[in-house]
């Protein structure tokens, strides 16, 4: 039992400590550019499937960001 909690301080202390602004700014920015991917995939006939796969990842991204954005403020 002890292993896991020796495992969670060392993954909250390297989440913490890693997440930089830097990071979150290229995460949002991944999101950004991939939601106005799926707008030009909107446009396009037949790409509904790859629009709607771009709306995913830039959901992803951005539940990322925010995420490590709060654990990092709350584990401070």
């Amino acid at each position: 039992m002890s292993n896991i909690a020796y495992y969670w301080q060392k993954l909250a202390y390297l989440l913490v400590h890693q997440t930089t602004l830097w990071l979150l700014l290229v995460f949002f920015a991944t999101a950004l550019v991939a939601r106005v991917l799926a707008s030009v995939l909107e446009k396009h006939n037949g790409r509904a499937s790859e629009a709607k796969f771009a709306k995913k990842i830039a959901a992803g991204y951005t539940v990322a960001a925010i995420g490590l954005w709060l654990f990092s403020i709350i584990f401070k």
